[in-house]
């Protein structure tokens, strides 16, 4: 891979990691005034020109700015990579590599989110002792967590709700890149 490419790549999930941190932020109802998720929130400032075009929907915790930029970000990247690579797609295959890898890439992140979420419950469990940061990593997860939560069973101290989520969310990306490898060569 050239020197362009790794720093194309690098810009571009960089730019997709803190808009994905920004859709979390406000999907876990964390507020701006909060001064640990300022930052965050200064740093995507895009994101809000693009609410003037999309609506926030679910009672102001789902942006589809955000979405869309994410979206726009990731045909951004496939294309810039096909071009580097010398290579091209049809706008039919782009859309559809797009969405469905940006749609893989979120579950990813959502696993990973869940496995630091359990990381930090035991280091609290055992330091007893809890950094504001850390509890912020732990409300980003607990919006993927809650519905797990409605469904396991209730073992006191013993929460299964992540080892739930973990293989569900692993469940559906098997299914999506299935879809994918048996589509992909129709398109």
């Amino acid at each position: 891979m050239s020197n362009l490419a790794m720093l194309f790549n690098m810009v571009i999930n960089f730019a997709m990691l803190l808009i994905f941190i920004r859709f979390m932020l406000q999907f876990a109802g964390l507020e701006r005034s909060n001064p640990m998720v300022e930052p965050a929130y200064k740093a995507t400032q895009v994101v809000d020109l693009f609410g003037r075009i999309f609506p926030t929907v679910g009672s102001g915790r789902i942006s589809l700015a955000a979405i869309a930029l994410l979206f726009l970000l990731k045909l951004i990247d496939l294309s810039g990579n096909a071009s580097l690579a010398g290579v091209g797609y049809t706008p039919i295959e782009l859309f559809f590599f797009g969405t469905t890898d940006l749609i893989l890439s979120f579950i990813r992140a959502a696993r990973y989110l869940i496995f630091g979420a359990i990381i930090i419950s035991w280091i609290v469990l055992f330091t007893q002792k809890m950094h504001p940061i850390l509890g912020i990593i732990m409300q980003l997860a607990e919006p993927i967590l809650s519905p797990f939560r409605r469904i396991t069973p209730n073992l006191g101290m013993i929460d299964l709700s992540p080892l739930f989520a973990i293989f569900g969310l692993l469940l559906v990306e098997i299914i999506i890149s299935t879809l994918v490898e048996n589509i992909a060569p129709m398109l």
